[in-house]
């Protein structure tokens, strides 16, 4: 989230352009529910030198229309980097490049069978000392399958230990397009943990989800 007292890729879909100092190590983690699957994701970052960050997501699945056979597993594990670009202050711009590993670790029905590569484009912009508009462009390519482009724009403004934010998110491929808005809070507890709680649904589709989370910092 590029606005949030603690800057997270969590609750928006928009990864945040800041990449974590060298020794810090972030866990951000929650549960979205959406229609007929629920999703618990787990994203560790631990800044290894300045300006690069590597990465590890996970995602356990529970899906309820499983009924022949597991309802939950993992999902894929996803492996990657996060690369800082361009951090200036004076022009209150910040651009970063974010890859993922898709790795084919889990069972069959909650896989998708083979490797893909997972890449974005991330940047910010400061708008003033309370607000901040950030925006993505990325491709999803998966090994014999068709590439998906992604993008995100978000607006975000901060009050005092609370952040809100509304955005706009999609995908586009071969066979489908899908354009879905979503918004949401975040609490600061303190200056290492962070609540968040968001909303989100389709525009020209039948997706919907409500999420919560937690993002804790570690020096």
């Amino acid at each position: 989230m590029v606005f949030s007292q603690i800057t997270t890729d969590r609750p928006d879909q928009t990864e945040s352009a800041v990449v974590l100092s060298s020794g810090q190590i972030q866990v951000e983690s929650g549960i979205s529910i959406e229609n007929s699957q629920s999703n618990i994701n787990t994203l560790f970052r631990i800044g290894i030198i300045e300006g690069i960050e590597i990465r590890i997501n996970s995602n356990y699945l529970i899906n309820d229309k499983l009924s022949f056979m597991k309802k939950s597993s993992f999902s894929d594990f996803e492996v990657g980097a996060k690369f800082r670009i361009f951090d200036k202050n004076q022009n209150n711009t910040k651009v970063a490049f974010l890859y993922h590993l898709s790795i084919p670790s889990a069972i069959e029905v909650f896989s998708n069978n083979v490797y893909g590569l997972l890449s974005r484009l991330n940047v910010s912009h400061d708008l003033n000392n309370e607000s901040q508009i950030g925006y993505n462009l990325g491709y999803n390519k998966f090994k014999k399958m068709d590439g998906q482009f992604i993008y995100t724009v978000v607006y975000g403004r901060s009050l005092d230990s609370f952040g809100i934010f509304f955005e706009i998110f999609g995908d586009d491929s071969k066979n489908s397009s899908n354009i879905n808005f979503d918004s949401g809070i975040t609490y600061l507890l303190d200056n290492k943990k962070q609540l968040d709680l968001s909303i989100g649904k389709g525009i020209n589709n039948d997706m919907f989800f409500i999420s919560g989370g937690i993002s804790i910092n570690i020096d």
